[in-house]
């Protein structure tokens, strides 16, 4: 019979409270279990896999930081994807200002930008299909599927109004069917009642 350790039975938040006490060892297994989750969620919006690895542990050690903000009674996923989803934006900022095709003084006003696909061929898996949707889209499909986030919870991270994630979702998921082509009953039946669901949600 294998031994369990028991950190690995533990969930995020229990682990997150015992970080923010002090605990090396609980945030280490945080990142053990969001850190490829996160490359999936970041890797089309910085565009190449060295720029999300560099996000995602950046992303890590701001949190690692600033682990005794954290809130414990809010899920400690809506935490990580809000704070990974500012410094993906701050990042692209800079960039778009060095390279001269942002202007400074506008960049502060940008809202969620758009980036595209990641450019690979041949992909197989409903999720590599989602990451043509390009940038919210993707995103509101992974938080709320990948993450089984609620509306409001991904209306925190991404900085939108319920309504403006229920409509993104929508159009997410019409565009992904449209893509993926005829369904099976199941899947469309699973579908239709997230959807239901979602509207209301929040």
């Amino acid at each position: 019979m294998v031994d369990v350790d028991p950190i690995e039975e533990k969930t995020d938040e229990e682990l997150a409270r015992e970080a923010r006490a002090g605990s090396r060892r609980s945030f280490e297994e945080l990142a053990r279990r969001y850190k490829r989750r996160l490359f999936v969620y970041l890797r089309p919006r910085l565009g190449s896999d060295q720029d999300a690895e560099d996000m995602v542990q950046e992303t890590f050690l701001k949190l690692f930081r600033n682990i005794r903000s954290y809130d414990p009674a809010f899920r400690f996923s809506t935490w990580l994807y809000t704070s990974a989803n500012r410094l993906a934006i701050s990042s692209y900022r800079k960039k778009e200002i060095a390279a001269g095709r942002l202007d400074a003084e506008v960049a502060g006003n940008l809202a969620d930008p758009t980036v595209g696909a990641s450019g690979e061929t041949g992909t197989k898996g409903l999720w590599d299909t989602a990451r043509t949707l390009g940038g919210n889209q993707f995103r509101a499909l992974w938080l709320r599927y990948g993450e089984d986030m609620t509306v409001e919870e991904i209306a925190g991270v991404l900085g939108r109004s319920r309504l403006a994630v229920r409509l993104l979702l929508h159009r997410a998921r019409t565009n992904l069917m449209k893509r993926v082509g005829p369904a099976p009953a199941r899947a469309a039946a699973a579908t239709k009642t997230a959807a239901a669901e979602d509207t209301t949600l929040g």
